[in-house]
């Protein structure tokens, strides 16, 4: 009997293997399950959350009420206490320029100031509501598109937003054409009325107004100048070199300020321009003190030196041409070009002046351009690169060929 139960229970762990086995593969394997999370509660779908999640736009300062105009994406948090009870809603104007406020209507708000808005629809609630207390507040901004042509690097419609300016918006587009006239921007409203801007005030001045904001359906041309009449040539020492367009009276300080951006090597102790009159090129060379007198004209080439560098050459360990710092000596420069070689000699370090002059010494102070030369010290120079074994064998070498000359 006890064989019996020892044969059944054997029989029934046979069978219990087989089955794992056999479900090998289709038990999912949890660790390969991605965890699920619950979505935000955002007001969208929570009424009650008036918290703003819009990160992505940045003010420069509170919205003026009087002269934000709204439109189609606004968002705005409604609050209403009346005798039926509280209601708390997120309203959006829709592609038509309304708001719709359940038991109360459809209600037009666009291309109206803000706190116009905000009292028409404070007036058709109380239409319906009498006694209602009502609290609107602007949420989140809508965004938009706007057109630019012309001069800009990528023309084409831009995502903007009501508190956008022209400048953001150029710096999305890449950046001016050098042959824009950024002085004459047209700007067309919705209506069709034209209006002009000159950026470059704002650049160099800081005018606002010349770098305005936008609503839905303004269009803005950035017009081409003509290079025989308003274009003048960049070179040297700059980025962006080439082609510009100036505006008439525009002067070599506005220039510097507005479009400018030197290299690290650049010297604007001396500009050179080069003008040509009745068939005779002139160059005029051009000093800080009158950059704020220096009236552009079509046709001007101007150059942008680079500074005289210092070289450093001879015996040390990376000769080449270093920027110029003054105050810096002669050991200084030295150390710049990683220290001399074990077979130059820094003390007696050559220094040839810009002005023809010759000192030699570490502790000379060096001018912009001198030339540093560090010579091979005289053992060098006898030896060259005899190693201390062989220097030896050749000093002992001699002696005893003074030796046997003396016997």
């Amino acid at each position: 009997m006890n064989m019996n139960k020892k044969s059944k229970l054997q029989v029934i762990m046979l069978v219990f293997l087989l089955s794992a086995f056999s479900l090998k593969g289709q038990i999912p394997d949890v660790s390969s399950y991605k965890r699920i999370t619950s979505s935000p509660v955002t007001i969208e779908n929570n009424t009650g959350d008036f918290i703003d999640r819009n990160t992505d736009i940045y003010l420069e300062g509170t919205i003026d009420p009087g002269k934000y105009i709204v439109g189609p994406g606004d968002k705005f948090s409604f609050n209403m206490l009346s005798s039926d009870g509280i209601v708390s809603l997120l309203l959006t104007i829709t592609p038509t320029g309304e708001i719709l406020i359940p038991a109360v209507g459809v209600i037009f708000v666009d291309k109206l100031s803000l706190n116009v808005a905000i009292e028409k629809i404070k007036k058709m609630c109380l239409e319906k509501y009498n006694n209602a207390k009502i609290n609107i507040s602007l949420r989140s901004l809508r965004r938009f598109k706007i057109q630019i042509s012309g001069a800009v690097n990528s023309p084409g419609f831009v995502n903007i937003n009501p508190v956008s300016r022209l400048g953001d918006i150029i710096n999305v587009v890449g950046g001016f054409h050098q042959l824009a006239k950024e002085h004459d921007i047209e700007i067309q409203s919705p209506s069709g009325e034209k209006r002009y801007v000159n950026y470059t005030n704002f650049v160099i001045n800081g005018d606002l107004d010349a770098n305005p904001q936008f609503i839905e359906g303004d269009k803005i041309y950035v017009p081409f100048g003509n290079i025989e009449d308003e274009g003048i040539i960049l070179r040297g020492a700059i980025k962006g070199k080439g082609y510009d367009i100036i505006q008439k009276g525009e002067t070599l300080q506005n220039l510097l300020q507005r479009k400018i951006k030197l290299e690290q090597n650049a010297d604007i102790s001396n500009i050179l321009i080069t003008r040509e009159n009745n068939d005779v090129k002139e160059v005029i060379v051009v000093s800080p003190k009158i950059f704020s007198s220096t009236i552009l004209k079509p046709g001007d080439i101007i150059d942008f030196s680079e500074e005289k560098a210092v070289m450093v050459n001879g015996f040390v360990k990376v000769p080449g041409k270093y920027k110029f710092s003054p105050g810096f000596k002669a050991a200084d420069y030295i150390g710049i070009a990683g220290g001399n070689l074990v077979d130059g000699d820094s003390k007696k370090v050559t220094i040839y002046h810009i002005n023809g002059s010759i000192e030699v010494g570490q502790s000379i102070t060096v001018q912009r351009g001198d030339i540093l030369v560090v010579p091979q010290t005289r053992m060098s120079m006898f030896f060259g690169k005899l190693s201390l074994l062989e220097l030896v064998s050749a000093v002992f070498t001699i002696y005893l060929a003074f030796l046997a000359a003396g016997a």
